[in-house]
């Protein structure tokens, strides 16, 4: 790593350890990423498919909405290359390090479809610590541009910033837990009295997709049912009557 790079390295890094809220680690992670190519982030644990819904592990999803949806529809998970890899090894790669000829129909379905999604390539950084379950950073974009020697540069920039995510959480900080657009689009049309199948039906979405976003809603409000995630997503001025 030359000058320039290191000094890049420790403006980025700078940035994550001033950051006080996880927002403000995001935005320099974001921003340390973009003009590489990457577009998306996820960063997220790692459980076998067995351990439950996966997606109760995501710590920051920066997917399209569109990809996700159709990742959690189709029960990608399961035969995600990159997650299996990463619960496997701690070493960083590429997305198109991965060899097709070693992968099974569902592993290159996974990977076809993302990048129906502008997902084309990605870098993962796994994430391996004792007594705590793998986990994993990784970005993503329609064309990314970086050499082997950006390399330890990323992997540094992104396990910072997972760390400081991880420390900022366990202080109390949370990462914005406002609904998203789609999750107050579902909201909405059940306060409006529609069930679960006409609000799939409306959005063109599962039923599945609508459920997980009623759950996801329900986890972030604090509430048991999703009558009492209504109220108070009124109340906090989410949604509207």
């Amino acid at each position: 790593m030359d000058r320039i790079e290191f000094a890049k390295l420790r403006g980025a890094l700078a940035r994550i350890d001033a950051a006080t809220s996880p927002a403000e680690v995001l935005d320099a992670l974001v921003n340390t990423l973009r003009p590489f190519g990457f577009h998306h982030l996820l960063i997220t644990g790692l459980p076998l498919p067995q351990q439950g819904p996966w997606q109760r592990e995501i710590i920051y999803d920066g997917w399209p909405v569109e990809w996700l949806e159709r990742y959690l529809a189709s029960g990608h998970f399961a035969h995600d290359p990159c997650a299996l890899r990463c619960r496997i090894s701690g070493l960083p790669f590429a997305w198109h390090e991965l060899s097709p000829g070693q992968m099974t129909k569902g592993q290159l379905r996974v990977m076809d479809e993302a990048a129906e999604f502008g997902l084309n390539d990605g870098f993962c950084i796994p994430i391996h610590e004792p007594r705590r379950a793998p986990a994993v950073v990784t970005a993503a974009g329609k064309r990314i541009e970086f050499a082997a020697g950006d390399v330890p540069f990323l992997e540094t920039v992104c396990l910072q910033a997972f760390r400081a995510l991880r420390r900022l959480m366990a202080e109390g900080s949370e990462i914005d837990l406002k609904l998203t657009d789609r999750e107050r689009e579902v909201l909405t049309w059940i306060a409006a009295g529609k069930a679960a199948e006409d609000v799939a039906c409306i959005l063109r979405i599962s039923r599945f997709t609508v459920e997980r976003h009623l759950s996801n809603v329900r986890e972030k409000l604090d509430v048991v049912n999703t009558i009492q995630a209504v109220v108070e997503a009124m109340r906090r001025g989410e949604i509207h009557p």
